[in-house]
This record gives C-alpha cells, structure tokens and sequence, in this order.
C-alpha cells in the first residue's frame, strides 16, 4: 500500500488485536463490516475514500486474521462479524440475569422462612 493511504488507514484502524476486539465487544452482534467501520471512523467523517480503504482493510486483512485466532468469528461471504459465546478466561459461568434471577429466588426464600419462623413462636 501507498504511504499515504496506510497513514489514512491507520488513523481508524487499531494497531492491535485487542484493540479491535474491545470495540467489537462494545458492540452488538452479529455486526457487518460496514457497520465496524462505520464505528471506528465516527464521528470523523472523512471521505468516502477512506472508509473504503479502512472497510477493505478489515474485510481482507484484520478481520480474517482475527478469525483464524479464534478471537471472532467472521463470514467473509457475508461480512458477518460475531464474538464466540465462550472466550478463553473470560467465560461466566452465570450470567448477570441468571444471577439476578437466583438471587430474588434466595430472598424470597429467606422472606418466607423468616415469616414463618414469626408465626410459629
């Protein structure tokens, strides 16, 4: 690539992996490539030229890369992005609203020992 096209590119495009891994996890997904390059040139707004080239980078280089380390999971055929359910030392064994959910669950529990523990004595 032309020097000048990589420093346009590189002004929107993270240098590292885990970078780019944040912001897809700020993200909803499934997400297309538009849409991750529409988020990482916002609210820049450059031309469309550069979104082009910084849609052309992640579609032929990053996002591919990042597939095959298992990091994403990516459609080139659709220009689907998707983050893998389990991730390598981040898995939660419980989600935030199943823990809501069992928690409420023990409270209530703990509420009804309480008032019948009162109405016996």
């Amino acid at each position: 690539m032309e020097p000048d096209i990589e420093t346009r590119v590189a002004a929107f495009v993270p240098d590292s992996d885990d970078a780019l891994v944040d912001i897809l996890d700020e993200m909803r997904t499934p997400a297309t490539v538009d849409e991750v390059t529409d988020e990482l040139i916002e609210p820049a707004n450059p031309p469309i030229e550069t979104w082009a080239l910084v849609h052309e980078r992640l579609h032929r280089d990053r996002l591919p890369a990042l597939d095959a380390s298992g990091a994403i999971e990516f459609d080139e055929t659709q220009g689907l992005i998707e983050r893998p359910t389990a991730r390598t030392g981040e898995e939660r064994r419980v989600s935030p609203a199943m823990l809501a959910t069992i928690s409420i669950g023990l409270l209530l529990v703990f509420l009804t020992l309480v008032s019948v523990s009162v109405l016996i004595s």
